[in-house]
């Protein structure tokens, strides 16, 4: 269809639109209470748009669109298409980290605390995020120094099951799964607890204190005693911690900061008025995108994911769209969430903070990218290369002798590693020891697809894909051989202009300046060519770097892969488990280690069997 057709045929309705080139590559993705007025304005000639707007529109070919009941729904099916395909014209946010969070499972009995990395719609009451999983292991560490709170996960339902554990001796639980306390008096160290990481210290200690005069009255002097110390523990937390509101109040502050065409945006975390935590996300090639559009983008992408959401959003400038956000946060967290632009006073002062550290973060991360361009500069005068290698892909194999043999690739962008482009591969057609053969085999799984001349013919070839996004650089882990092989596969796919090198280890294998680039024949040398950059080459740490992180990479996946097997040969001795359990456990935990930790109520759950079969299982494994 012409796309003057489809500009005459979109409703007035609100709904998503999705802009595409003539390839079908999506390169925006927008959302509008009236799409017939909001996509037909794009093409107006008295339009007012941005030269990066204007570029986009010169290479629309077609634009699709779905039309949803609100502008609310709207707003979150455009976070989700945006998420997912990550439009080139659209403001994406990179970062794509589950924060960890402390959760209580409050719908049991006996609840208990664990380390999670989702919130769910569930009835267990979350705390954090905790940007460090360091950080929140010595808080949950400290909270059963203080608390005698269970840290055993088994299912209870009142009856003892076992003797008390070593937790119970030291005094630190008041074993609940050997029976030895009532619901009622477990439900009052768990009120403690929830008060502690709400940052209620007031109303904490005054429980604690009542409850010390409540146990010397009635003679109970170990029982005082032990409160008194926890008191004393608990004032010493306090006494360390940084109280930014005295309202207790569970608030994000947002600050960003712009230069050289790249924003940061920081964002502290408030909870309970204090300040647990932080986080920079950077943006590249924002330079005429304005504020308000950067900062609505980061509040709806952010918050679009199993995270908690405060009560109170804090930004320096009203976004766009703010009434809608603000509906869609609030029926998203179930309870009213308020974005707030602060004119004074202490919510001010908090976004001055916040401003201050995201302009000092961008700074810093602009002198490291001058470095790492200049290390980009280096590598390409150094190994005569065609252009600026501004992505690099690099491949490494991991086996042994020919078993359980992998390969990885890692990717740097701009001197970084783009984490979220890495692949494994686990090799599936060369067997034996043949490092050439693997090479090979995750360089073609890489840079082409497999074609089949008609359906149902055996024979079969590998084409180079039309929209691959190709390196500027690939990289070896290896000498001649594998460079070889990299060399056969660029040119059975007719990809011409990706310069290459290998890397081989030197004479001292253990010495990463001894380690020699191999460069491929051209008409200036006829042969491979070896070279090894001086100690002060920035291109040669980065290239250190590179391979580091593919061998890495590799290794680990070959660990895991043969934890598996592992995992395999020792659930095949418990009778009760079959090939399809098996399975099951093995997709759901990961590892061993995983299944040996998990709760006999976890793994009830995930077998679907009873707690007296997965006690049983529990007990085998341990």
């Amino acid at each position: 269809m012409d796309l003057r057709e489809t500009l005459e045929r979109i409703p007035a309705k609100p709904g998503v639109y999705i802009m595409k080139d003539d390839r079908e590559v999506i390169l925006y993705i927008g959302k509008a209470n009236n799409l017939r007025i909001r996509v037909r304005s794009y093409f107006r000639e008295s339009a007012s748009l941005s030269q990066r707007i204007r570029n986009m529109v010169s290479m629309v070919s077609d634009v699709g669109y779905v039309v949803t009941e609100n502008e609310v729904e709207a707003l979150i099916l455009e976070s989700n298409l945006v998420k997912r395909h990550k439009p080139k014209f659209n403001i994406i946010l990179r970062d794509d980290k589950h924060y960890p969070y402390l959760k209580l499972s409050a719908d049991d009995i006996f609840p208990y605390l664990s380390i999670v990395r989702r919130v769910k719609k569930d009835q267990g009451i979350y705390f954090g995020p905790y940007t460090s999983a360091k950080s929140l292991r010595k808080t949950l560490k400290l909270i059963y120094r203080i608390f005698r709170i269970r840290q055993s996960r088994d299912p209870l339902n009142g009856k003892p099951n076992r003797r008390p554990c070593l937790n119970y001796q030291m005094g630190r639980c008041l074993a609940p799964c050997a029976g030895n306390v009532k619901k009622e008096d477990y439900e009052g160290v768990v009120k403690d607890v929830i008060l502690f990481l709400k940052g209620r210290d007031s109303e904490l200690l005054n429980n604690l204190k009542r409850k010390m005069e409540e146990a010397s009255v009635e003679l109970r002097y170990e029982e005082a005693a032990r409160i008194r110390d926890q008191i004393s523990a608990v004032e010493m937390v306090i006494e360390k911690q940084n109280i930014i509101s005295t309202a207790l109040e569970d608030q994000d502050v947002i600050g960003m900061y712009r230069d050289d065409g790249r924003s940061n945006i920081h964002i502290l975390f408030i909870r309970g008025g204090k300040v647990i935590g932080n986080k920079n996300i950077l943006f590249n090639n924002v330079d005429s995108i304005p504020d308000a559009e950067i900062l609505s983008s980061f509040v709806r992408q952010f918050y679009n994911r199993d995270i908690f959401i405060p009560e109170g959003i804090i930004v320096e400038r009203r976004i766009e769209e703010r009434e809608i956000t603000k509906e869609w946060l609030s029926e998203k967290r179930g309870g009213r969430v308020d974005i707030i632009v602060p004119e004074r006073g202490r919510k001010r002062e908090l976004l001055h903070m916040a401003k201050e550290n995201a302009a000092i973060y961008l700074k810093a991360s602009l002198n490291s990218a001058v470095l790492k361009k200049l290390a980009l500069e280096d590598l390409k005068n150094r190994l005569s290369l065609t252009k600026l290698p501004e992505r690099i892909e690099a491949f490494d194999i991991s086996n042994i002798m020919g078993a359980y043999a992998v390969g990885s690739m890692v990717v740097f962008i701009d001197g970084e590693p783009a984490k979220g482009e890495y692949k494994r591969f686990r090799i599936k057609t060369v067997n034996g020891i043949d490092d050439y053969g693997m090479m090979r085999e995750i360089l073609m799984r890489r840079y082409s697809i497999k074609t089949v001349t008609s359906p149902g013919h055996p024979s079969s070839g590998w084409v180079a894909p039309v929209t691959s996004v190709l390196p500027d650089l690939i990289i070896v882990d290896g000498g001649k051989g594998q460079l070889n092989s990299l060399l056969n596969v660029l040119s059975e796919l007719s990809i011409t202009e990706v310069d290459t090198i290998g890397i081989a280890k030197g004479e001292d294998r253990k010495n990463p300046e001894t380690d020699t680039i191999v460069l491929p024949k051209s008409k200036i040398t006829p042969n491979y060519s070896t070279l090894i950059l001086p100690s002060n080459s920035p291109g040669r740490h980065l290239i250190q770097k590179i391979r580091d992180e593919a061998h890495r990479f590799a290794i680990t996946y070959h660990r895991k892969f043969r934890e598996k097997d592992g995992i395999t040969s020792e659930l095949d001795e418990i009778p009760s488990i079959g090939a399809k359990r098996k399975r099951i456990l093995l997709k759901h935990f990961g590892s061993l280690k995983r299944i040996r930790e998990a709760s006999v109520k976890e793994l009830a759950n995930v077998l679907h069997v009873s707690e007296k079969s997965a006690m049983n299982l529990h007990e085998r494994l341990m």
